[in-house]
């Protein structure tokens, strides 16, 4: 009986590894090995380019659109560079389908198109709802008082540039803001990227949680990633007491749960690259567990007091403004010596109450009018001053005023 000639096998083509994970399919996500090869594997993963590689390819992009589109291009070296630092985050191939989007959308290549790249990267990378893009539409100048704060954000800026790295700035991590509610703290986490210029996004604490096992992990460790690639961006986690202060007591209550999501996010607050500043508020500090407050995760700690007397004049003179009114026609200084106690919150709810009271009277507002709504209003310092003694009691010696 004869035999067949031996026919040696055919190799089998090599799968193209993509830059997101060595074992990802586009649409039905990450590929499972068999338990006979996992074993055996080791999970690789490529590098993105940097905004210098990245460069180049977007002059040519730029270059070929204008021959084949007749796309006219008016954008000089520093925004090309700009255009190149947007979309960084993004593989080769995806950053540069992002910008023939933008260009070919807008039908020219003008100081537009970097806003335009930077919200055609935030689209690529499906944030999922787990981060929100914030508008950058605060800064300092919205701010009154906070004058260490804002000395020390002004000082961390020159760490970003080419200039500061040269002489041996590091950049910054993060700051965590605390003290009593309804000063400032939020507006403040979002001043920080209307200074610097940078992306502002927003993770809910409070949402990282889900019922099926595992799945809270993966709510923190997904846009703690998207965050790097939106680099440079300011990550704004509000009242971050609300995922973690389980954290710092018995680990019965979830079953550990709060222990692991705290153990992911120090890991990353200790590892991570530069690019993503964590501005962090807590309205109640003393339920974060210790871990998190030691040097090296956060830069400072900063405790924003009720405002004095001198700043509730200043609170009341910007939130006239704010509604059309010349603050020379009001006595802020006697606003100032009747609102003892007052935050900046209720400050600006009580002139919006007495612009109520004013129409409904048929009168313009005045000084006394607003004195009215104070003398009828009780603020917080009043109603929970046991908490707010607590909480201005221990930021004596552990928190830097932010004043």
């Amino acid at each position: 009986m004869r035999q067949r000639p031996h026919q040696p096998e055919a190799p089998r083509p090599r799968r193209r590894i993509s830059h997101r994970s060595p074992l990802h399919h586009p649409r039905i996500g990450p590929l499972s090995l068999p338990p006979e090869l996992a074993a055996d594997s080791v999970e690789f993963k490529l590098g993105l380019p940097s905004a210098e590689e990245l460069q180049s390819a977007v002059r040519t992009t730029l270059v070929e659109l204008g021959a084949s589109q007749g796309i006219s291009d008016t954008l000089d070296a520093v925004a090309l560079s700009q255009i190149a630092k947007n979309l960084v985050g993004l593989s080769e191939e995806e950053a540069l389908r992002v910008l023939r989007q933008c260009v070919l959308a807008r039908g020219r290549a003008d100081a537009g198109l970097l806003d335009d790249v930077a919200e055609g990267k935030r689209q690529a990378l499906h944030t999922e709802g787990l981060l929100e893009n914030v508008k950058r539409d605060a800064s300092f100048q919205d701010v009154v008082g906070l004058q260490r704060l804002r000395d020390w954000i002004a000082k961390r800026k020159s760490a970003w540039t080419p200039e500061g790295r040269q002489f041996g700035l590091v950049p910054p991590k993060g700051i965590l803001i605390t003290g009593v509610q309804g000063c400032g703290k939020s507006l403040a986490a979002r001043a920080v990227a209307g200074e610097w210029g940078y992306d502002l996004v927003r993770m809910d604490a409070g949402a990282l949680y889900d019922k099926f096992v595992g799945e809270s992990e993966k709510h923190l460790r997904k846009p703690l990633e998207l965050a790097q690639k939106l680099a440079p961006v300011v990550l704004w986690i509000d009242e971050i007491e609300k995922a973690f202060a389980s954290a710092g007591s018995s680990s019965d209550a979830d079953a550990g749960l709060s222990q692991r999501l705290l153990a992911t996010l120090l890991t990353w607050m200790q590892d991570r690259e530069g690019g993503v500043f964590l501005a962090a508020t807590s309205n109640n500090i003393t339920v974060l567990p210790p871990e998190m407050l030691r040097k090296g995760r956060f830069d400072e700690i900063f405790f924003v007091d009720l405002p004095n007397v001198q700043i509730r004049a200043a609170l009341f003179a910007l939130h006239l403004k704010k509604r059309s009114r010349d603050a020379a026609g009001f006595d802020t200084a006697r606003l100032a010596q009747a609102s003892e106690g007052y935050s900046g919150a209720e400050i600006e709810q009580t002139i919006v109450s007495g612009l109520y009271t004013a129409f409904s009277q048929k009168q313009q507002l005045s000084t006394e009018i607003l004195r009215s709504e104070i003398k009828s209003t009780q603020p917080l310092s009043v109603t929970r001053a046991e908490e707010i003694a607590a909480i201005r009691d221990w930021a004596k010696n552990r928190a830097t005023p932010a004043d």
